[in-house]
């Protein structure tokens, strides 16, 4: 990444796009992390948080199982033709 553009975002002028960014609670330091990885690097974590989330989930639901309790998902409720979220005791 060029310095000029990690500056920019770092301290952005008043009134700029990245400003906005900044004060909407986009962290600037993240952001630069992310754009120094190559496209493979980024695609790589992705899908290792997708493996690490998923399986949080499936944890989640055998512990609600185990317990008796109603799964509660915070997913949109789905309508007849799209299921939110297909596994998903609630919505599913």
């Amino acid at each position: 990444m060029k310095r000029d553009v990690e500056e920019h975002l770092l301290n952005p002028p008043h009134g700029s796009a990245a400003a906005a960014a900044r004060d909407f609670g986009i962290a600037p330091t993240l952001l630069i992390q992310r754009l120094k990885l190559r496209p493979e690097e980024r695609l790589r974590q992705l899908q290792q948080a997708m493996i690490e989330i998923e399986t949080m989930r499936a944890g989640l639901t055998r512990s609600s199982e185990r317990q008796g309790n109603l799964f509660s998902c915070s997913m949109p409720k789905s309508n007849d033709k799209i299921r939110a979220n297909p596994g998903c005791r609630v919505c599913g």
